[in-house]
């Protein structure tokens, strides 16, 4: 009996061009290549990386996790971290896949699986109509997930599929999943950015992504208690991206979790943005809108060219804006 749905496989497409892909013995069919499965496992994992492509932060990544012995020394760090700060590790997780707001039938994205306790808690959260798609730069992580997956095989009937990929190009369609998550990896990715970029890319609209990292709450990195968490792992230096969320991330919220040591950021996509209304016309002597502000700029006059204007259309009871339309179109009758 396997431990992850087969089923699922069919839903990937190439991270390259979003190619439909065929399965096949060998691994998942592109027109121009192969996504091999994982050799030695019963279950179907495909393996979507370029490691040719991978810079420092993948490269990094996969020293740090992807050796034999590394799923222990994560679990041996994740005991030490949920110690240190005197925090329930179940209670902890639960916690943020509630912020997910999952329907029993969702279709949710992990990326950085790690050691498959999100894919579990994620588990925990949906009913058996619910499909979970997680995946790992590091083979060894995807694999120890696999085996935390055998270890609750019939304790839940939600559908898994695991897979090995590089977090800055996935392997989905745009607006597939209802939710993407992501906790404690994105500060090693190759490009933060593009990462947050695809988790909202393959989120539908109105679906939730949430993730987060190291990243000491800047109010505490300057006192002891900050530079000594710091020194502890540099990584734990690291800044909050909130600044690279994409346009389609609308009600976006900031936090940070574990003693203030861990950021945590969540919003929700749409792919028309914020609204706002730039045509709303402005009462005042400078008149105009937003748009007409940033988009009918016209080249400069002399400052005792602007002050006649200014002076006429004040004596009309016009805005600045009113009064230099009404000239242009004028002139541009005669």
């Amino acid at each position: 009996m396997k431990s992850i749905s087969t089923r699922l496989l069919s839903q990937y497409v190439s991270p390259i061009d979003r190619a439909s892909l065929v399965v096949t013995d060998d691994g998942l069919q592109a027109h121009d290549r192969t996504f091999a499965f994982l050799p030695g496992v019963e279950d179907l994992i495909p393996d979507f990386r370029d490691t040719m492509r991978l810079e420092r932060g993948g490269k990094t990544s996969l020293q740090m996790y992807d050796f034999k012995g590394a799923r222990d020394i994560y679990r041996n760090f994740l005991s030490w971290l949920f110690r240190t700060f005197n925090v329930d590790e179940h209670e902890f997780r639960s916690d943020l896949i509630r912020r997910l707001r999952l329907h029993p039938s969702a279709r949710v994205l992990i990326t950085g699986c790690g050691i498959g306790d999100d894919v579990i808690a994620v588990r925990d959260s949906v009913g058996p109509d619910a499909s979970i798609f997680a995946s790992d730069l590091a083979p060894e992580m995807v694999l120890a997930t696999h085996e935390s997956l055998i270890e609750m095989r019939g304790k839940t009937l939600s559908a898994v599929s695991l897979s090995v990929c590089d977090a800055c190009h996935l392997p989905f369609e745009d607006g597939f999943f209802d939710a993407a998550f992501h906790f404690g990896g994105i500060n090693l990715f190759d490009d933060i950015g593009l990462a947050i970029a695809e988790m909202a890319r393959v989120t539908r609209d109105g679906g939730r992504v949430v993730f987060g990292d190291e990243g000491v709450a800047p109010w505490l990195a300057t006192t002891e208690y900050g530079r000594m968490a710091i020194a502890n792992n540099h990584l734990w230096s690291a800044k909050a991206p909130i600044d690279l969320l994409p346009h389609s991330a609308i009600d976006p919220s900031l936090g940070w979790v574990l003693g203030n040591c861990f950021y945590v950021i969540e919003f929700q996509k749409d792919s028309r943005g914020p609204f706002m209304d730039p045509d709303v016309r402005h009462v005042g002597r400078r008149g105009g809108s937003m748009r007409t502000r940033y988009f009918g700029q016209l080249e400069g006059v002399s400052p005792d060219l602007k002050q006649q204007i200014l002076d006429d259309a004040a004596s009309k009871n016009l805005s600045v804006t009113d009064w230099l339309e009404k000239a242009i179109e004028e002139a541009l009758r005669h």
